[in-house]
């Protein structure tokens, strides 16, 4: 690929920040990955735009078929484990109901997609799935390809991840990308 500008949204729910960087970048290239399959169909009605691409996968570690846990739109997960959060009941999983979904292994998409004169924007919102993937973006350097990451993290609703594997990751994504924590 040339130099064009490229957004990758992961976690593109209903496409509110894709249709936000479409409008401020028309001649970029958007990939937005949404294993939900409702939301991944609405994503594609929405943006039937050949520069807009929606892919009905979970960005992931490996390339395979994984469980996808559903709650509301806003909480669906590939993590067990997740707090219950009584004062948030829109965030609330029900690990009993579940859909398998597609998984891509993202950082081998990204070194077999994307060279590094690329420039990468990246949208992170994959409720606890970004420490597993944002690790294996390091270990095979992939990060590197990524000039801006935009990341929700959910360290504080899964008891499984440390604080200190948050700040551990947090801190080597933020020596090769520039990563703005996004809440």
């Amino acid at each position: 690929m040339g130099s064009r500008e490229v957004y990758i949204d992961l976690g593109a729910n209903v496409g509110e920040t894709i249709a936000n960087f479409a409008e401020k970048n028309p001649e970029a290239l958007i990939y937005g990955f949404e294993p939900n399959p409702t939301l991944a169909q609405n994503l594609r009605a929405r943006f039937n735009d050949e520069s807009v691409l929606i892919f009905e996968k979970a960005a992931w570690i490996l390339d395979g078929v994984k469980r996808f846990y559903l709650g509301h739109d806003l909480s669906s997960t590939l993590i067990d484990g997740k707090r219950s959060m009584p004062d948030y009941p829109e965030f609330e999983i029900s690990y009993e109901k579940f859909v398998l979904v597609e998984t891509i292994d993202l950082s081998r998409w990204l070194l077999d997609t994307f060279t590094e004169n690329v420039h990468i924007t990246m949208k992170i919102d994959i409720e606890g799935s970004e420490y597993k993937l944002l690790q294996r973006m390091l270990d095979t350097d992939a990060i590197d390809l990524v000039k801006t990451i935009y990341c929700e993290f959910h360290y504080d609703r899964f008891p499984a991840i440390s604080v200190e594997t948050h700040e551990r990751i947090k801190s080597q994504v933020a020596q090769r990308s520039d990563l703005k924590v996004w809440r």
